[in-house]
């Protein structure tokens, strides 16, 4: 009999997992894969380490939340966050440019590459920051009747709350190239600005405008550091097993059954799983209310994504590189997203790792990972695009990198189906939900589910898309789950995880 039970070890799960046993509970943590991490989860080719998904990892300064959260958990030594020197780079057709991180001087750059529109990029950026400080401020629960004091206290979040980026970039400019450079980002998102929540996209921008990091090794570190802080604070792992059904008892989680017909019983069961198949396919329609399962097939998962994984023997940061290189082929996101619809490579990124973390590859080589925005069906097998992908992708690098398709010392690519292989999320889910502006925030699956005993942690729940805010969700998933059980609240205290109230 364990206290929790948490399906599946995300950075989502494995926060919450180890932030409940460093508070003295008894936890069980169960793994369908054979190892941890999820996303964050790499893999080897020879002398190559290859992150999956994840490329950069904002608030890794020494006093942030995620250091502070490592440090209570006695494993703050197991990952080193590397800082990194640049934003990212944008190469657009005919044009290119490259941002500096703090938000002044990222506006900066902007206004000095269209200074005719200094006035309304200020005025955009200065609205972000606006929009991201009231989202950050806003109370986590408010009820009807809060509403209109909330509505007062925040009124440019309640303002933008249903804007989508393109909405807003609208308002502010007229030019679609402006649009363009601003708005450059969205492939992090997994949603073109037309559908893009502006919320979201605001958020992400000033956090990662405050600096960005690199886990030295990889993002494998991260995960191996709270599993480690699991398992010194006497929490249970099972690898390679699959949680085939919650089990249900007198209207409340009661534990898990295993794929080979074993029960472990819980207080409570946390699933870091894929949402839908959690309700439907784990706990089953008969034990939810209709309401809350009508809504749930309403809602629309993420794009996917196809991901190329490159070793060169280039020196790419000679060749301009940085660790983040965003690579539109159309000035237009519209277009790109139609790109991507219909299969072709677009919403690309190439992310250089070994700027930062040099061990990941030989010495005198590099790693280029090459992001890719895609739909889990695009009509015909991807097994049979994979090839013809590649080269569309290496045609777009070309030439921001001139020499790179003879320099390649090792080429794959991962699918969406690979994706789906690797994590379960519906369809390849690269983002959770997807980040429209009725899927985020409060919109997005609770941490606390209908089902009592049950809870949600990871990308489908809130906050939402991203490795920090997995690891933000795991850590409000813990408290909340202790407060459930009247165990709470949780002992780790933050400024930016107050306690509970």
């Amino acid at each position: 009999m364990y206290d929790f039970v948490i399906i599946g070890a995300g950075i989502g799960g494995l926060v919450t997992a180890a932030s409940l046993a460093r508070s003295g509970q008894r936890v069980l943590l169960v793994e369908r894969t054979g190892g941890v991490g999820g996303y964050a989860r790499a893999f080897r080719r020879g002398p190559y380490t290859f992150d999956p998904a994840m490329s950069v990892f904002p608030q890794g300064h020494d006093h942030a939340l995620p250091a502070a959260l490592l440090e209570w958990l006695g494993v703050r030594d197991e990952c080193r966050f590397v800082p990194l020197d640049s934003n990212y780079k944008a190469v657009f057709p005919g044009f290119e440019f490259e941002t500096p991180f703090g938000l002044a001087e990222f506006t900066d750059v902007h206004c000095e590459l269209f200074p005719e529109y200094a006035g309304p990029l200020r005025e955009f950026f200065a609205l972000c920051k606006r929009l991201h400080k009231e989202a950050h401020d806003l109370p986590p629960r408010v009820g009807l009747a809060g509403l209109d004091e909330a509505a007062r206290r925040f009124p440019v979040l309640f303002r933008y709350a249903k804007a989508t980026t393109a909405d807003v970039l609208d308002e502010y400019f007229d030019d679609p190239v402006v649009k363009s450079a601003v708005s450059v980002l969205w492939p992090y998102l997994g949603s073109p600005p037309s559908r893009l929540d502006f919320v979201t996209f605001s958020t992400i921008l000033n956090v990662y405008l405050e600096g960005c990091f690199y886990p030295e090794g990889g993002f494998q570190s991260l995960a191996d550091a709270f599993h480690t802080a699991l398992r010194k604070a006497g929490g249970e792992v099972v690898l390679g097993r699959t949680v085939t059904r919650i089990l249900v008892e007198d209207g409340r989680a009661a534990g898990v059954e295993l794929d080979d017909g074993e029960v472990v019983r819980a207080g409570t069961v946390v699933s870091n799983a894929d949402a839908t198949a959690t309700f439907t396919e784990l706990v089953g329609d008969e034990h939810l209310p209709s309401g809350f399962m009508k809504r749930l097939r309403r809602m629309t998962p993420s794009t996917s994504a196809a991901i190329v994984f490159m070793a060169t023997g280039m020196d790419l940061p000679g060749a301009g590189a940085v660790h983040e290189v965003f690579r539109p082929l159309h000035l237009d996101h519209e277009e790109t997203y139609r790109d991507v619809l219909a299969g072709r490579p677009g919403g690309m990124y190439g992310t250089v790792p070994t700027i930062a973390s040099p061990s990941m590859a030989p010495e005198g080589q590099h790693l280029l990972t090459v992001h890719c925005t895609a739909p889990y069906d695009i009509g015909r097998p991807w097994a049979d695009e994979v090839k013809v992908y590649e080269e569309r992708v290496l045609d777009a690098f070309e030439p921001v990198f001139p020499g790179l398709r003879d320099s390649l010392v090792h080429l794959e690519t991962a699918t969406p189906r690979a994706l789906e292989r690797h994590t379960a999320n519906r369809a390849g889910a690269a983002y959770g939900w997807a980040n429209t502006p009725n899927q985020t925030g409060a919109k997005r699956s609770p941490h606390v589910t209908p089902l009592k005993g049950l809870l949600l942690a990871g990308h489908w729940t809130q906050p939402g898309t991203g490795s920090l805010r997995a690891l933000v969700s795991g850590l409000h998933t813990a408290q909340l789950a202790l407060l459930e059980r009247d165990l709470g609240p949780i002992e780790f205290t933050h400024p930016d995880f107050p306690p509970a109230s």
